[in-house]
């Protein structure tokens, strides 16, 4: 068994995945004045349409509590807006903003940046080959985990 770190594959998928979200985050509170967090839960919003705060909590992976502390302060900033569900008047819906959904096109750019950071010296048929790779692992793990 290999026990040197940077030979370990969950070590380097974990890692490369903190480097990965702190230069995205570093770029994008410079150029859009949001957070990984922030642009996470638009970018969810956008893809899946409107949900339940508990939804949105599952998919950034952060507890209920936390979830609701960021919608406070996505709604406050006019990015989201939380409206009764009419399937369910006892939850409230999460929607984007039009502003919102003006800001979608930077925080793509700057994850394109990021990802062009992150697969420099790489060929374009290395590149994909690569991620063909890592979507081959994610779905061996998926297979796994949501049984």
């Amino acid at each position: 068994m290999t026990t040197d770190l940077e030979k370990r594959f969950g070590f380097l998928v974990v890692d490369v995945g903190r480097l990965y979200g702190k230069r995205y985050d570093e770029l994008a509170k410079s150029s859009l004045e949001l957070t990984r967090a922030q642009c996470r839960m638009i970018a969810y919003l956008a893809h899946y349409g409107d949900m339940n705060q508990a939804r949105l909590a599952e998919l950034l992976e952060v507890a209920p509590i936390s979830a609701g502390r960021l919608l406070e302060r996505m709604e406050e900033g006019g990015w989201v807006e939380r409206t009764p569900n009419p399937d369910d008047r006892r939850e409230l819906l999460v929607s984007l903003t039009p502003k919102a959904e003006g800001v979608l096109t930077g925080a793509r750019r700057v994850g394109d940046e990021v990802q062009a950071e992150a697969l420099a010296g790489f060929t374009p048929e290395e590149a994909e080959q690569f991620s063909a790779m890592l979507q081959r692992v994610r779905a061996n793990l998926g297979a796994l985990v949501e049984r």
